[in-house]
């Protein structure tokens, strides 16, 4: 009877061990298609990535050319005299002008109050003066259409001696 119960208990050792081998297999199987799903997720989430930046891009672009083409290129003249004109054919009213850096604002002169109306192809003067290492890298013109009641612009523009 002993040899019966222990022939039980062998063959019992056995079937558990056979189950837990499958188990293992199951289990390694289920980890190798998790890494593999994980894998082509991280693949599809670059792709979708890469397509929104492509999007963001195209949408810069066109909000570009979208914009209002209204102030030329700035020029320089005698001294720190800079000149820029109302390249648009219709009257810009300026409201204000910022300068980078901040601390050169006391540099910046005009020779007009703002806001101040601009008709096609009048231009602006203003002198940007430097100081020690101070100096003005750039201006940003804060500026509407006069002639419609629409959305503020600013044209950003940099100070390049030339």
């Amino acid at each position: 009877m002993l040899a019966i119960g222990l022939a039980s208990r062998g063959c019992g050792a056995i079937l558990a061990a056979i189950a837990a081998f499958a188990q293992a297999r199951e289990a390694k199987k289920a980890r190798a298609a998790a890494q593999a799903a994980g894998r082509e997720t991280a693949v599809l989430a670059a792709e979708a990535n890469r397509a929104w930046t492509r999007i963001a891009d195209a949408e810069e672009i066109v909000a570009q050319s979208h914009r209002p083409k209204a102030w030329g290129p700035l020029k320089g003249g005698a001294g720190d005299l800079w000149v820029i004109r109302n390249t648009s054919e219709r009257p810009i009213m300026l409201e204000r002008i910022d300068v980078v850096p901040k601390e050169a604002t006391p540099l910046f002169e005009l020779d007009v109050e703002l806001p101040k109306l601009f008709r096609a192809g009048e231009q602006l003067q203003f002198w940007a003066r430097s100081r020690y290492a101070l100096s003005i890298r750039t201006i940003t013109l804060h500026w509407e259409f006069a002639d419609e009641n629409g959305p503020a612009h600013d044209s950003e523009r940099t100070l390049i001696a030339g």
